[in-house]
């Protein structure tokens, strides 16, 4: 290997992590902007952070109020699909009622 081809390969290796760090500050950077949108839409009274009647999840809700089900206890296998695979007979189960929270 010559000394031509190993200062082509650092240079291929430090393209794909410029590429991946873009990729990264992009992502963070849209997550950042989704966040203040969020926190601007509850400031004016049009999207809260709330928990659920049935299983105590957080949940998006237009109103100031717990909504009496959530996509938690509506698709409990969507959002816990390893507890879903290894328990199929009891997908209802999967509840947070017990947690150490205050509500």
């Amino acid at each position: 290997m010559s000394v031509f081809d190993s200062r082509v390969a650092k240079v291929a290796n430090m393209s794909v992590y410029e590429v991946l760090t873009i990729i990264l500050i992009a992502v963070i950077g849209l997550a950042a902007t989704a966040a203040i949108y969020l926190g601007l839409l509850n400031w004016a009274k049009a999207f809260y952070v709330v928990r659920c009647a049935a299983c105590h999840h957080l949940t998006f809700a237009s109103a100031n109020e717990s909504q009496s089900s959530c996509p938690h206890c509506r698709h409990p296998a969507l959002t816990h699909p390893l507890y879903a695979l290894n328990h199929p007979g009891s997908l209802s189960e999967v509840r947070v009622v017990g947690d150490r929270l205050r509500y």
